[in-house]
């Protein structure tokens, strides 16, 4: 029997309110979930744990000062060693690296220090603040560890020095060169394993630090933003390099570096002038060609030194002033 006039619409499906729902509960809970575990990174970044100064026999290092100074904005006190060279205007200032203190090498920055003395140099190494002990409670990765340096400078200038050289180190060595491009007082700068930009550098390598899959990277920068008040695009060193020049650069990494690429200083070579040398090993890990080649180290940065004339004059009439 033929059925006709009948028709049949197929019944639509529709998600179940409660469905809906626990999806947009659960997205809301993803949120909070990577909203807290990335303030809590960014807490911990910004304020890692002061590392103490290491305990060595007194009689492996040279006599110093202990200093205190207040960094360019006079917000903290920094605290640091001065080790003098009589007759000497020509000053070493050390920069060390996230997370570390006046001594990035432990025992064997003394021998480091004692190469530079030999040489007719004074050396002034000091804790950026948050580190070693120094005030703050914060780290910035260089926006505010360049107004540390500068309080450095001017101490050194206090001192009698007429020529200043930045030795810096990860961290270190980006804020030099933010450091030199501002100020003139220095006249040649050693940077060992910089980054080239901070926010390029933690957008592609924050999970190395954090050690969080890297789609935390993002909203950890913006944890960071809020609780220091620091723009990282303010930390750009491939901006600056080149108003270092005429005064001489020496770059020095590893290109077996995986906390800070090669690359970086490969990029600051090329946005500068014929006053930057670049010193690239093979072998040594971040910030360790100078514990894996000492000798051949010091000799590189000697030699960089006195080919850029600032080496071997003394100058008897410079002052050597009391501690601040």
């Amino acid at each position: 029997m033929r059925i006709s006039g009948i028709s049949y619409t197929q019944r639509k499906r529709h998600m179940p309110k409660k469905l809906i729902s626990m999806v947009i509960i659960m997205l809301i809970l993803a949120a909070i979930i990577v909203s807290i575990i990335s303030f809590r990174t960014a807490w911990s970044l910004s304020k890692p744990k002061k590392i103490e100064l290491p305990i060595f026999s007194a009689n492996i290092v040279p006599e110093y000062d202990s200093i205190s100074f207040r960094d360019i904005n006079n917000e903290v006190t920094l605290k640091g060693w001065f080790f003098n060279t009589p007759n000497s205007n020509k000053t070493i200032i050390l920069a060390h690296g996230y997370g570390s203190n006046r001594l990035p090498f432990r025992e064997n920055t003394i021998k480091l220090i004692k190469s530079f003395l030999n040489e007719g140099y004074n050396f002034l190494t000091f804790d950026f603040r948050n580190s070693g002990e120094s005030e703050g409670d914060t780290t910035s990765v260089g926006y505010f560890e360049k107004y540390d340096l500068l309080g450095a400078i001017e101490y050194a200038k206090k001192r009698g020095a007429d020529e200043i050289v930045l030795l810096g180190f990860s961290m270190g060595a980006s804020t030099s060169i933010l450091v030199a491009a501002e100020s003139q007082d220095v006249d040649a700068v050693i940077a060992d394993s910089p980054f080239y930009d901070l926010t390029t550098y933690l957008n592609e390598n924050l999970s190395v630090w954090s050690k969080l899959p890297p789609i935390f990277n993002k909203t950890t920068l913006f944890a960071m933003k809020l609780l220091t008040g620091v723009d990282t695009k303010d930390v750009s060193p491939i901006n600056d390099i080149s108003k270092i020049y005429p005064r001489p650069v020496l770059l020095i990494h590893s290109e077996d570096d995986e906390i800070i690429p090669v690359k970086h200083s490969h990029m600051l070579k090329e946005a500068s002038g014929d006053n930057v040398e670049l010193w690239e090993t093979s072998g040594p890990a971040h910030i360790r060609t100078y514990r894996e080649y000492p000798d051949e180290y010091i000799k590189k940065v000697l030699d960089f030194l006195k080919t850029n004339n600032i080496a071997e004059e003394v100058d008897d009439s410079s002052s050597t002033s009391s501690d601040q």
